[in-house]
């Protein structure tokens, strides 16, 4: 035998190799690793979850290509096909894959969204074409731009739309509206806010589309396993929160987001992804159509709106006035208390059998315990930030690094046994409303509260006056109320936030909604000391777009989103210092605004005891994020043993 055939025999023959990207949130594995794909797993697919040898173990992976050719050296065979139906079919990823890179984050950590909770799931039938595609679209045809939409949806057209919801029409409906005109086009997908309490569109679209595939944390995960892997088969409707983007649907026609101002759609653990952008990239990618739904659209999507880049559906003038309520501005009182205005109208309303419901500016009793002797205020012996009280159970709680101590007998500066209680909470509203109006039900409903009685089964929607934070504004928790009062809209307006604005005229808005039509008897009344600020004359107004064009002319002035994109980069440890020097250094090659750095807590770093870490902190304002994105993760990899870096973009 030759030495030429000798080295013919030993030439990896031609087969099947899979490019593999395993599950390990690492970034020293941070690329994809061939395979050989044996014969008898001819199933494998792109998206398919595998098992691979690994470093001496086997882990899972996701197959992101194949390839028939000669291996250029000799690779290991994939050692099994863990599930039958790809999860990441084509093109997810490349949504994976722009995660990554847009966020910052190792692709074992991103590709890990694919996977359901379980693996060993039962088959549920898959449905498709099932919806009722002649269903009524009676809401959306009355819109300003609502026909083309319909028209673009039955059409099976792709592209971004932002539908504003009129005060008095339910977003369910109206997404249930989209999903009749979309049906048999297609697979659809749903994303919520809020499903730790319920979701009243999920519940909705279930009424009229019963086969609805829940994918969210509020159905087991065992049926929410079995859900994923029913889309991954070709099941035509899903539903869920944010992670809802990454579902396996490979025949993608509409993706709906629902309220799609909300901040919860900003994940806070890595891979940090915007939602709303990640579906409206998954929408180009696989030519669907993307609908973002809210009643008060984000500036970004606003912005988007006026420009042309996304269409823009909203309710005509007469509509949106008939679902007004009375909406009073009324001077705010110093105290903190309720003005001689707001004060009538509630007795009026009580007197007349109505309910009330009133905004209010913090939870708890107090917002802090003040020494009458040193003037002193009780401060958290971790981290000496304020601590507010809170009475059922009786305790000082730190909102800062949620340290809790019983409240104390003297004052640990002098001694002294004499304290006050400054800035009132939800609790102490409740308490005192009380005794104003002695025969109306008085409850309180925040975040507390809810936690505190959410096995005791208590009805929160039989109350005469239902005093609440944000938190209990929820449609899923509120109670139904004619009368709507907000204690304060200066703690709204004045928030350290660029953001502030606009989310003041997003919750007062809601109020509006919550009090209901004016032809209803609903009624809004809004203490503040600048009845002139464009949050609330927006409100006064119903007027979406006088808020928006005033709010971008303060945007632009300042260079803030949607005229440039943010990342917030944040070091701790020993290195700290060189490592926030050279994030801002990649950031200037890119031409960005470095705004700092600052000393900060580091975001979600907590010692043993929750005492917060301490770090530094920049801003970087970006013509565009994803260079700069990129430019930071060539960082990551190389952080020191002790020190940690975040990468946060599109920080909310």
């Amino acid at each position: 035998m030759t030495s030429a055939a000798s080295a013919a025999d030993t030439t990896p023959a031609a087969g099947l190799i899979a490019a593999v990207v395993p599950l390990v949130p690492a970034w020293g594995v941070d690329r994809s690793f061939e395979y050989l794909v044996p014969e008898a797993l001819a199933g494998v697919a792109v998206g398919s979850l595998v098992r691979v040898p690994f470093g001496g173990r086997k882990v899972r992976g996701i197959v992101v290509g194949l390839e028939r050719r000669k291996p250029e050296r000799e690779l290991e065979g994939l050692a099994s096909l863990t599930l039958p139906h790809p999860v990441a079919p084509a093109p997810l990823p490349a949504l994976y894959e722009w995660v990554a890179r847009r966020y910052a984050a190792p692709r074992g950590r991103v590709f890990e969204r694919a996977v359901p909770p379980r693996v060993r799931v039962p088959d549920a039938p898959v449905l498709r074409g099932t919806g009722p595609g002649s269903g009524s679209t009676k809401l959306l045809a009355s819109y300003e731009g609502g026909p083309a939409l319909l028209e673009a949806l039955a059409a099976g057209s792709s592209g971004t739309w932002c539908l504003r919801a009129a005060h008095g029409h339910d977003r369910g409906e109206l997404i249930t509206e989209l999903l009749s005109a979309s049906a048999g086009r297609g697979a659809a997908l749903v994303a919520v806010p809020e499903v730790h309490y319920g979701s009243r569109t999920l519940e909705a679209i279930q009424r009229a589309f019963p086969h609805l595939a829940r994918v969210d944390s509020g159905v087991p995960e065992m049926e929410r396993s079995g859900a994923w892997m029913q889309l991954a088969r070709g099941h035509d409707l899903g539903g869920g929160g944010r992670g809802v983007a990454f579902a396996p649907c490979p025949e993608l026609r509409l993706i709906v987001i629902d309220e799609e101002h909300d901040t919860v759609y900003k994940e806070d653990r890595s891979p940090r992804y915007d939602a709303r952008r990640v579906a409206v990239e998954r929408a180009r990618l696989q030519g669907a159509a993307c609908v973002l739904v809210s009643g008060t659209p984000s500036i970004e999507s606003g912005a988007a709106g006026l420009a042309g880049t996304f269409n823009m559906v909203r309710p005509a003038r007469e509509l949106a006035r008939s679902q007004r309520p009375v909406v009073e501005v009324v001077e705010a009182p110093a105290d903190e208390g309720l003005s001689p205005e707001l004060h009538a109208r509630m007795r009026d309303t009580l007197r007349a059998g109505g309910s009330v419901g009133l905004l209010v500016p913090a939870r708890g009793y107090s917002r802090t315990l003040w020494c009458a002797a040193c003037r002193r205020s009780v401060r958290c012996p971790r981290c000496e930030a304020g601590m507010t009280l809170e009475l059922d159970p009786r305790r000082m709680k730190c909102r800062r690094c949620g340290t809790e101590d019983p409240p104390p007998d003297v004052c640990s500066w002098c001694a002294a046994s004499d304290f006050r209680y400054l800035g009132r909470g939800a609790q102490r509203y409740a308490e005192q409303l009380a005794k104003a109006f002695p025969r109306a039900a008085v409850v309180h409903m925040d975040r507390d509260a809810a936690e505190g009685s959410a096995g005791e089964g208590r009805d929160w929607r039989g109350a005469g006056i239902y005093v609440t934070t944000w938190f209990g504004t929820k449609r899923e928790l509120r109670a139904p109320v004619s009368l709507v009062g907000v204690v304060s809209a200066d703690v709204l307006t004045r928030r350290v936030d660029f953001r502030a604005a606009e989310q003041a005229h997003q919750v007062l808005s809601e109020m509006a909604r919550w009090a209901g039509p004016a032809s209803d008897g609903g009624r809004l009344v809004v203490q503040t000391t600048d009845p002139n600020h464009h949050s609330i004359q927006a409100v006064v107004r119903g007027d979406y777009d006088f808020f928006l064009r005033r709010e971008l002319e303060h945007r632009r002035e300042l260079s803030y989103p949607p005229f440039t994109e943010l990342i917030k980069v944040a070091a701790t440890g020993p290195e700290a210092a060189d490592l926030i020097g050279q994030a801002a250094a990649v950031a200037r090659t890119f031409s960005a605004r470095v705004l700092g750095p600052i000393e900060a807590p580091f975001p979600g770093g907590r010692r043993q005891g929750g005492e917060r870490i301490e770090g530094l902190q920049l801003l970087l304002k970006c013509a565009e994020a994803m260079p700069v994105a990129e430019g930071l993760r060539d960082i990551l990899p190389r952080v020191p043993r002790g020190s940690r870096l975040r990468v946060d973009v599109d920080p909310r």
